[in-house]
């Protein structure tokens, strides 16, 4: 894949950290952790993560290895396959300012066996998680060999001990420069494997993709996003839905209403404006999108406590399952 190409994808990658956590847990104790709505990533500091995501993937990782879990699947977190105590996420996590979270599994034991470093990010309030938001299964690389991961994971560690003005803006960086690193060496090593994600080893899906998330509000059409992949409307068509699994125009439908959720977060811009600003011409059909995926319409939910995420605990936003 040419070079450009990849680069447009991995520069889409625009996450804000809603929550940081330092994650402990003991031997034999398992870390439940119940499916959240957020991309969660997990960098290994100590001891060797056994992780189960969903039903039935199981990963292991040791230290400075790195992992993406997609949201809205399940985790057990622990020290080995054959953990006993279960222990809820939710029922161990301590905040310890805002956005900043300890999660003790220890059971009050001695030094946990293993230390993981763990954020929840969301697309920024302008942007979206780029090619993370068409990565169906997890990600998972070793990068103990990337100084720049370490020293970022090093200066979040240092941010959360003593937050100042920017704390939030930089940890998002530093956040953005480790996932780019996972994402590139992801796809090296699936490229060698032949397994790499349509949407990077495609050019032509990727060059559509590029075209959606750099600008959600451009008249997009499966006319235009086939002209700009170079392939007939049919064949991008079936394509893009294997890639990605949702159609071109669901895809840049989801896009457009996940960028409005975040403008009604985190702007005074009326429901109508943001209909307009992220490409809807009609703001009925914003709405009734916008109820479908959400589950009420855009002023009834800028009026509810949905609106100031960030004065829930992370623990009351996990919904059971």
């Amino acid at each position: 894949m040419a070079t450009a190409t990849v680069d447009a994808l991995l520069a889409a990658v625009s996450v804000e950290i809603e929550a940081f956590a330092i994650c402990q847990i003991g031997e034999g104790v398992r870390l439940i952790v119940p499916p959240i709505e957020m991309i969660i990533v997990h960098y290994v500091l100590e001891g060797t993560l056994h992780v189960t995501i969903g039903d039935d993937e199981s990963l292991e990782a040791g230290p400075g290895t790195m992992l993406i879990v997609p949201p809205e699947r399940s985790q057990h977190l622990a020290t080995s396959s054959n953990a006993l105590m279960n222990k809820g996420a939710f029922e161990v996590c301590t905040p310890v300012r805002e956005g900043i979270l300890v999660i003790d599994a220890t059971d009050g034991k001695g030094e946990p066996t293993l230390r993981i470093a763990c954020g929840a990010v969301l697309p920024n309030p302008l942007g979206s998680f780029g090619p993370l938001k068409t990565l169906a299964r997890p990600v998972v690389e070793g990068l103990s060999g990337y100084p720049v991961v370490s020293a970022s994971f090093a200066a979040l560690l240092e941010e959360i001990k003593a937050p100042k003005e920017g704390s939030r803006a930089l940890m998002s960086a530093l956040m953005k420069a480790c996932l780019v690193v996972l994402l590139r060496q992801h796809l090296e090593a699936s490229r060698t494997a032949g397994t790499a994600p349509a949407v990077f080893q495609d050019t032509r899906l990727s060059r559509a993709i590029g075209a959606i998330l750099n600008f959600p509000a451009a008249p997009h059409s499966l006319a235009s996003l086939s002209k700009e992949a170079g392939m007939s409307r049919s064949a991008f068509a079936h394509e893009f839905r294997a890639a990605v699994d949702h159609t071109p125009m669901e895809f840049v439908a989801r896009v457009r209403l996940d960028l409005a959720y975040r403008l009604l977060e985190t702007t005074a811009l009326g429901v109508e404006g943001i209909a307009a600003a992220v490409g809807f011409s009609s703001r009925s059909h914003f709405s009734h999108l916008f109820r479908e995926r959400y589950g009420t319409d855009p002023s009834t939910f800028r009026r509810s406590e949905n609106c100031d995420r960030r004065a829930i605990p992370l623990a009351r936003r996990i919904r059971h399952r």
